[in-house]
């Protein structure tokens, strides 16, 4: 799991200059919450009811908030994201990538918030650093056309594994708005793969580098 810690200081001021992990009865958990439920709401109108346990937030020098991306643990229960599957997180892997997949390590990522493309760019090679530190080897998510075009100009390239389809989501209360008119995909990554290469291109890219990727301490690591 990843650990709540003090806030960590980033090297670049051009984004982000902190972070830290919002879990249930956090201080700032209300907070964070609203900020992503009003992204979802001016982007898809949409009205969220339920936020993964873990949100991690990251915040501009002034304590704005920036972008929040929430994690689940595989190891925890069920995801959100196998509501669109028709097997496990872990099976629907390990056919897909034709590997073993142990459920242990793998985790879902959502509730993908960001005042701005920039800062959205800014959070995915953030948030594969803290998934890596964490020792998690595989992400799921579900990804909408712009999220995807994001991954691409990071070069990244997640595996699709379904569509994410809203007649197979159960009521949680949530409006979803126009959210599935995007035509989401439940997709996957390889975290370690991911963070090599982020590191790899950081200085031959302009927008991994200008984001600090792995400029900040790791103090978001595996706790008990």
């Amino acid at each position: 799991m990843i650990s709540s810690t003090t806030p960590s200081r980033l090297w670049s001021h051009h984004g982000f200059a902190s972070a830290s992990v919002v879990e249930a009865g956090h201080a700032q958990r209300q907070e964070v919450e609203s900020f992503i439920a009003a992204v979802y709401l001016r982007r898809y109108g949409a009205q969220l009811r339920s936020f993964l346990p873990q949100l991690l937030a990251y915040r501009d020098a002034d304590g704005a908030l920036m972008a929040v991306v929430g994690m689940r643990l595989g190891s925890t229960g069920d995801l959100f994201v196998e509501q669109y599957l028709d097997v496990p997180a872990e099976s629907a892997l390990a056919t897909r990538m034709a590997a073993p997949v142990a459920r242990s390590g793998l985790a879902e990522v959502g509730n993908f918030a960001a005042i701005s493309s920039g800062s959205a760019r800014a959070l995915i090679p953030q948030m594969t650093r803290a998934l890596h530190h964490a020792g998690v080897r595989w992400v799921l998510f579900t990804a909408t056309r712009g999220l995807r075009n994001t991954f691409d100009r990071l070069q990244l390239q997640p595996v699709a594994l379904a569509p994410a389809l809203q007649s197979r989501v159960g009521d949680d209360g949530t409006d979803w708005g126009s959210y599935y008119a995007t035509q989401p995909q439940v997709l996957c990554g390889d975290v370690a793969a991911g963070h090599a290469f982020l590191l790899e291109r950081q200085a031959l890219h302009p927008q991994v580098a200008r984001y600090g990727f792995e400029a900040m301490p790791c103090q978001m690591g595996v706790g008990a």
